[in-house]
């Protein structure tokens, strides 16, 4: 069964008390030194009453506002506690906007005959959990064209089966040896080249204490040898498993190290496999459509730091197996 529960969080509710205690705060600073003018007085105390007000209605918000999932049925219930009960069918679309820059967030929520049945925001708990069911549920989600690359990033994912991967990746994975030649052709007094190639990752087993480099892959489980190229084993593929595509800046026999001792690299996730929010199915198999977007950021962030920054070369052994052909 699917269960999915949105809510405010604590934040309403640290938020609201912090303003109902400031506003009975300064009534009673008000009160005990009060204003000769009769005019400011009145305006203060509507002011406070408003501070009050505001508080009780977050308070409120966080006690009563949140969105229920269990499989296909939804419940919304909103700031009151009104509540709303409507199935998946009768969802037509999604209008969707994360603008760090202008701060549109929302999650809105129309039936077929295109009016609204809800609205959400991510700032609320689970809502991009939510969003992802809507999206294996095969909802329409429309998304703002300034929404953040984390919110493209979900939108534009599509699903696969695992006899689709080798050609998917293999496709991306040209275009991205493209975009990293041209790359390096823009930057030819760097002296430098790219080790780079397609990996895979369990997200449990990879450690937060070591960099990418030293990190233990799963390829030789998922793949086989097949001639030159590598063939995906028929096993099911694990929940929680990454295939990649990575780069490492070599020079001079070489690889390129910050001050800091990291690696000078980009990592670009292209396949993930993660637990289905459709009723009835285990998991699902995700291309990121925005993968080469995403290479293409990193190689021109890359860019502009190399030249800021002191760098030094090590020899060093990548602790996985990086294959440049499935």
């Amino acid at each position: 069964m699917i269960k999915i529960e949105v809510n405010e969080g604590k934040l309403p509710w640290v938020v609201g008390t912090g303003a109902i205690l400031s506003g009975i705060l300064f009534g009673i600073l008000m009160t005990v030194y009060p204003n000769d003018s009769g005019i400011v007085r009145c305006v203060s105390y509507l002011v406070i009453g408003l501070i009050i007000c505001m508080g009780i209605g977050m308070c409120f918000s966080g006690r009563y506002r949140k969105m229920m999932v269990e499989d296909r049925t939804l419940c919304y219930t909103n700031r009151l506690g009104k509540k709303k009960t409507f199935s998946l069918d009768e969802i037509g679309y999604c209008k969707a906007a994360l603008e760090d820059k202008s701060g549109r967030d929302y999650l809105k929520i129309y039936d077929l005959r295109g009016e609204k049945l809800c609205k959400l925001e991510f700032s609320m708990k689970d809502s991009a959990l939510f969003l992802q069911y809507l999206l294996d549920n095969q909802v329409n989600v429309e998304c703002s064209e300034k929404s953040d690359d984390f919110l493209k990033s979900m939108i534009h994912t599509e699903t696969l089966c695992a006899e689709e991967i080798p050609d998917k990746i293999n496709i991306c994975y040209e275009k991205a040896r493209e975009i990293v030649w041209e790359w390096t052709q823009r930057h030819k007094e760097l002296r430098a080249g790219w080790k780079m190639g397609i990996a895979a990752y369990l997200e449990e087993e990879l450690s937060e204490k070591k960099q990418l480099w030293e990190q233990k892959g799963c390829a030789e489980t998922l793949f086989s040898k097949n001639g030159e190229a590598q063939k995906l084993c028929e096993s099911k593929l694990p929940e929680g498993c990454l295939i990649v595509i990575e780069g490492y800046l070599q020079k001079d026999d070489g690889f390129v190290f910050d001050k800091k001792n990291r690696a000078v690299m980009f990592y670009v996730p292209v396949v993930g496999v993660s637990r289905s929010m459709q009723a009835g199915e285990e998991q699902k198999i995700r291309l990121f459509g925005e993968a080469l977007s995403e290479l293409a950021w990193q190689l021109e962030w890359l860019s502009n730091m190399l030249p800021r920054t002191r760098y030094h070369t090590e020899q060093i052994s990548i602790n996985h197996e990086l294959i440049e052909r499935l």
